[in-house]
């Protein structure tokens, strides 16, 4: 069986190729192809775009791919004759029995599909762009949007007002992927509610993301970790909620001064001349804001990006980890972290409720009531027989699940109910 993957950038074989490490995004990708390495019925053929000049080929083990030119956002023109081009001629050379798309928003799929004739597609949700769209200011008050304003987003059409519009817009297309592949893999219900509404015929599989064997191998411990200290997920635009963080954070300080906040990601560029203030984005300068009118400038602490291995050792050496998003589809961040089991404390957002139970294995909040975000922070550094409640459960209810989802095993068997139709 050979499938081929439509991905928005470059990941195993490759990634390591261009840029001589692992890549730290998709880790469920990366796992699944480790596990195809192994596999002699499947062969997998990975296409991504890239701004190149012309079609590229690289082969590794029983793993073909691809970059084609193009840029990899909603600007790229999926109806030029080129596009339809480069995927014929891959279609034409690879032959695939399977076409399956990770994520919706990647409109350099159509002419893909397009070019597939009667070869199955499915798609694999991760982000839904309508509900990114929905909520993509994430409480931010009119105030603070002003805030944000800044030359290089105004020139760039970037402010978050556009981008939300951008989002909207792009769900138009996912609507239409979705509608041409027929098939899709879900996690949760949450998930297929979504596309109850936007395609009535699609068909529906459910298969729970794979998380990294290494969050279950590095174990928290309220021994080993460091007093008052929080760690989030990545968080450079408005949806992934840092500034609702930061204000649960000043409540937080005011119990514990010595309480910090670890960022997993790239640091805020200094505003330090000209050039840098031109550059600076509009989230970056309203967050920069934010730590400085809050005090937190002390008490905040970026990351720098992290492997999978770093990121599992963070965890495991902190007292709280946050999931602080306003919309996630199933958050492969805070599973991970439960997978370590470091306490956790998430916003009450698409599907995390459906693994994520209040008291029992994690602690949940509106994601508006930062009120509430920090008083779960303190209830955490507080008692240490909440801690290590949570973090037993947690890290047994991921153990569990792993144990009775195979991703890999899951995937393939949908691959094959999807040729046998």
């Amino acid at each position: 069986m050979k499938v081929l993957w439509i991905v928005n950038k470059p990941i195993g074989a490759l990634h390591e190729k261009l840029f001589g490490k692992k890549s730290t995004g998709g880790l469920w990708m990366e796992a699944m192809l480790e596990r195809s390495r192994e596999d002699q019925s499947i062969s997998i053929v990975i296409v991504n775009i890239s701004f190149v000049r012309e079609v590229q080929k690289y082969v590794f083990k029983n793993e073909t791919y691809y970059t084609i030119p193009g840029v990899p956002n909603e600007k790229y023109d999926y109806k030029s004759q080129k596009a339809h081009r480069y995927w014929r001629e891959i279609i034409k050379a690879e032959k695939p029995d399977l076409i399956e798309l990770w994520g919706t928003e990647m409109p350099f799929s159509i002419p893909a599909l397009e070019e597939a004739g009667n070869i199955p597609s499915v798609v694999y949700v991760q982000g839904i762009l309508d509900s990114i769209g929905r909520y993509y200011q994430a409480g931010l008050t009119a105030d603070e949007l002003r805030k944000s304003y800044t030359f290089r987003d105004v020139i760039t059409g970037d402010t978050i007002k556009k981008v939300q519009k951008r989002y909207l817009k792009r769900a138009v297309i996912e609507k239409q992927l979705v509608s041409m592949a027929k098939n899709i893999i879900v996690e949760n219900q949450w998930a297929e509610s979504y596309y109850m509404r936007m395609c009535h015929d699609v068909r529906v599989f459910r298969c729970p993301l794979s998380i990294s064997e290494i969050f279950s191998s590095i174990e928290w411990s309220f021994e080993k970790m460091q007093p008052y200290t929080i760690m989030c997920s990545a968080a450079n635009y408005p949806i992934k909620g840092l500034h609702m963080l930061l204000k649960a954070l000043t409540i937080v300080k005011a119990y514990y001064p010595d309480v910090k906040l670890f960022i997993p990601g790239t640091p805020l560029r200094p505003v330090n001349s000209v050039k840098s203030w031109i550059k600076q984005s509009g989230y970056d300068k309203l967050i920069r804001l934010m730590i400085s009118e809050l005090g937190c400038a002390e008490v905040v602490s970026y990351t720098g990006r992290l492997t999978a291995e770093d990121m599992a050792k963070k965890m495991s050496e902190v007292n709280a980890f946050v999931m602080c998003s306003a919309i996630e589809n199933h958050s492969s961040t805070l599973k991970e972290a439960m997978s370590v089991g470091v306490p956790c404390v998430a916003s009450y957002v698409g599907g995390v409720p459906e693994y994520a139970r209040n008291k029992e294995n994690c602690l949940l909040y509106r994601f508006e009531d930062y009120e509430h975000l920090a008083m779960n922070l303190i209830s955490l550094f507080r008692s240490q027989e909440l801690c290590q409640k949570l973090s037993v459960q947690s890290r047994f209810d991921m153990k569990n699940s792993r144990e009775q989802n195979d991703f890999y095993q899951i995937s393939k068997d949908i691959y094959r109910a999807i040729l046998n139709r």
